[in-house]
């Protein structure tokens, strides 16, 4: 809900529709800051599904410094978050083959809970954990639903067909709820 005031918020403050182009083609901070308030909150939760806390929050930043350095790139084709997102996206896996951490991620398990005692708050983060154990492509394409994209903007931003995202994001739903089975046996 808080978030829904923060978007009516921005969007009574601000009748631009994308201030990332209006950002890109003016170079006024102001479009900026109205970006990275619209954004930041998404693209970090984003990052925080497929890593650390503290490397989203270094990968968040190098986003915006990467929207800043080139800002005469940006091209109104899509929606701006789904721009925003693929760099993100791109910085993660330079970030992840830099420090040599895929096959750490592949590979993580995560062990069951108790579902008798989970509350909301821990059922949360049973459901975080659950998609952080998933592989790389599965974990990226379900967070991005999860995010509000649809499939061909998650298509756009993973470089991959509609049925391979389809697919990715089928399996990881598969496993998840192959989780909750085992936990209810």
């Amino acid at each position: 809900m808080l978030s829904s005031l923060k978007m009516w918020r921005i969007r009574a403050t601000s009748n631009i529709e994308d201030p990332l182009y209006e950002y890109a083609t003016t170079g006024k901070v102001k479009y900026l800051e109205q970006v990275i308030e619209r954004y930041q909150s998404d693209l970090f939760h984003f990052l925080r599904t497929q890593t650390q806390t503290a490397s989203a929050e270094d990968i968040c930043q190098k986003t915006w410094l990467k929207v800043i350095e080139k800002k005469s790139s940006y091209r109104q084709q899509g929606h701006p978050k789904a721009y925003l997102f693929q760099i993100a996206r791109n910085l993660l896996i330079d970030s992840i083959r830099a420090s040599d951490k895929l096959s750490e991620l592949t590979n993580s398990k995560v062990g069951t809970i108790s579902t008798d005692a989970l509350t909301k708050t821990s059922e949360q983060s049973w459901l975080y954990q659950q998609i952080a154990a998933l592989p790389l492509l599965q974990k990226e394409a379900l967070s991005l639903q999860l995010e509000g994209f649809s499939l061909a903007e998650i298509a756009q931003i993973v470089g991959a067909t509609q049925e391979t995202v389809k697919t990715r994001i089928r399996y990881a739903k598969e496993t998840i709820k192959s989780q909750v089975s085992e936990e209810h046996e």
